[in-house]
């Protein structure tokens, strides 16, 4: 029986996509400053998906914060895939 806060990962069949940078962080800065709940995928161990707020950027080490009830995950930008409104 699978739980539901169980996190999922694909396995990496593809090369990494090119994403639009301008979109990436207007959709990155709403869900910081107006909560909204955004869907995240990652390159990890294998591709990686979650959903939840941006609660912080970090500049410094190039990073941003993914929080829900959960759990949280600090996700760096350069092994982004893909952002979008949940």
């Amino acid at each position: 029986m699978t739980l539901l806060y169980e996190h999922h990962y694909e396995t990496d069949v593809a090369e990494t996509p090119s994403i639009d940078p301008d979109s990436l962080a207007e959709i990155i800065y709403d869900s910081v400053r107006k909560d909204y709940a955004i869907t995240v995928s990652w390159q990890d161990e294998g591709i990686r998906r979650e959903w939840g707020i941006v609660t912080e950027i970090d500049h410094t080490n190039q990073r941003i914060k993914l929080l829900r009830d959960d759990g949280g995950w600090w996700i760096p930008v350069n092994q982004l895939l893909q952002v979008e409104r949940v």
